[in-house]
């Protein structure tokens, strides 16, 4: 089964999940990559530390708002990745199709939250993109060969 379309949660959309985005887009430029948020506020601009590592990094996302997660996004995602565990259970109870395809960042080894850097500062904004990028290559190795070239 091929993995064309990866949604990836957060809560605000504006930090983590469109971080793990723009590295998956990276990663799998021919797939569609999303993010959305379980609480977001439609149109939130990411913090200036999250512009700072998407200007830095490349990021395809300079134009990037924040989104609430909708039931046409979780239906058409082949692999949702959730950055806590909350969200994975917020995630498959508001959405029961969601179930056995959705998964944290972090699935690979501790199955452990991505702590929410908002309003932190710059330097722990790098930690978590450290970690977002780790995890998210991750992904992008086992799900290499399952995307469409």
């Amino acid at each position: 089964m091929p993995f064309n379309n990866i949604l990836c949660v957060c809560t605000g959309n504006i930090c983590r999940s469109p971080l793990a985005e723009g590295l998956l887009r990276q990663a799998f430029p021919r797939a569609t990559v999303a993010s959305a948020g379980i609480a977001a506020v439609e149109g939130g601009r990411m913090p200036a530390e999250a512009e700072a590592i998407v200007i830095r990094e490349e990021l395809p996302l300079l134009d990037h708002r924040g989104r609430q997660i909708t039931a046409p996004m979780v239906n058409a995602a082949d692999v949702i990745l959730v950055m806590e565990q909350g969200q994975l259970e917020w995630v498959c109870n508001r959405f029961p199709q969601a179930k056995g395809r959705t998964f944290t960042l972090t699935h690979w080894e501790s199955g452990t939250d991505i702590v929410d850097p908002y309003k932190k500062s710059q330097s722990f904004f790098e930690e978590v993109f450290d970690d977002i990028r780790h995890h998210t290559m991750q992904w992008a190795q086992r799900l290499g060969a399952m995307v469409s070239a």
